[in-house]
């Protein structure tokens, strides 16, 4: 694979750090993967998935919501969620009520265990892999505070489930193979 004087520098390099044997599939992930990331389509969606993920921050630190760290510079979001009286897990399981999919997360100096937790995890590439750019972006974190702030009004949690539904039929997973016709 290699010139005899890079070979064994990059059989180290490779084994047993990035791979534990040649699993030639995992090998062909690897390049392809590889290939895509040097590609100007991936860094322009790259580049979206961290707008997307700032522009939610923004809408969680102007809420009661903090986000940790204050802001982020890739592609995840961890919010403390306790001011809100409720856990990580309790907040996890709300959204889901309302097909917003996070997970419960442990923050910093964490009190309430992994089983409960403090916080959500909250990942943009999803949403971005959909076509959402910024303004989809602050409207579902503006819906994940809407969601905590009226997780006991039925009413409020159904025409929310309803603005998700909106934005996911408008923002199909595949548009060949979902139909968007209702």
């Amino acid at each position: 694979m290699a010139k005899e004087e890079f070979g064994k520098k990059l059989n180290s390099a490779v084994f047993p750090g990035l791979q534990g044997g040649p699993l030639e599939h995992v090998v062909a992930a690897k390049a392809v993967s590889f290939f895509e990331a040097a590609t100007p389509e991936y860094t322009e969606y790259i580049g979206q998935v961290i707008k997307n993920a700032q522009a939610m921050a923004d809408v969680f630190n102007a809420s009661d919501l903090r986000v940790i760290s204050g802001g982020t510079d890739n592609h995840l979001l961890l919010l403390d969620v306790t001011s809100s009286g409720l856990n990580g897990k309790q907040v996890e399981k709300l959204l889901d009520t309302v097909e917003i999919t996070v997970n419960k997360n442990t923050i910093p100096f964490e009190t309430l265990g992994a089983n409960k937790a403090s916080g959500i995890r909250i990942g943009t590439p999803a949403i971005t892999t959909r076509g959402l750019k910024e303004a989809e972006a602050r409207k579902i974190a503006e819906l994940i505070v809407e969601t905590i702030q009226n997780h006991t009004d039925e009413a409020k949690l159904d025409e929310i489930r309803a603005a998700v539904h909106a934005i996911t039929k408008a923002f199909p997973l595949h548009k060949k193979l979902v139909s968007t016709e209702a």
